[in-house]
């Protein structure tokens, strides 16, 4: 029994591990926001969103999104939702 508490442990701390930090996710949604062109209609702040992708998103796909130039670069991120090109 000690063995699996230990294990579950472990395994959870793991996970939390690859979770980005606040500011990550903030510059994230900001690029994301910019590359859009959506970044003057949210101007009531952005931490549900930084909430979400810090509850959603990993380490990488951050980073992916923070460095993200182009919506095609950012769609291949796997960072939250990006509307598909029409």
């Amino acid at each position: 029994m000690k063995h699996l508490i230990i294990g579950l442990g472990v395994c959870l701390g793991l996970a939390a591990c690859n979770k980005p930090s606040d500011a990550d996710c903030r510059k994230a949604i900001t690029n994301m926001q910019a590359l859009l062109g959506t970044s003057k209609l949210n101007e009531g702040g952005i931490e549900s969103e930084v909430r979400s992708c810090k509850g959603g998103s990993s380490k990488e796909a951050v980073a992916c999104a923070i460095k993200a130039a182009t919506l095609e670069e950012l769609r291949a991120c796997d960072f939250m939702k990006v509307p598909a090109k029409k």
